[in-house]
């Protein structure tokens, strides 16, 4: 059963496409073990805060696989709201 758990803010290495007219559309995330992810969608782009980790900038919804999650832009660095299990949490 999972409890409230906690979170923290992830850093991660994005690659990214801009165009001409400086519109920035991620294309992939690197954990931090290595693993790449590509992203399928990016579904919306709002200027937001983080209410889980702290933080704001451009909040990417996106789309990796069948799992839709949050992608952070805080110029000049990427993040995620990174679950934390309730072992790690205490």
């Amino acid at each position: 059963m999972k409890g409230t758990g906690s979170w923290r803010k992830r850093y991660v290495s994005v690659t990214t496409r801009v165009d001409e007219d400086g519109h920035i559309r991620p294309l992939s995330i690197q954990w931090y073990d290595g693993r790449t992810y590509a992203i399928d969608d990016v579904r919306d782009v709002r200027r937001s805060a983080s209410r889980k980790v702290g933080g704001d900038g451009l909040c990417y919804t996106i789309r990796i696989g069948e799992r839709v999650t949050q992608l952070f832009y805080e110029d000049p660095r990427w993040f995620v709201q990174e679950a934390l299990s309730d072992e790690l949490a205490c």
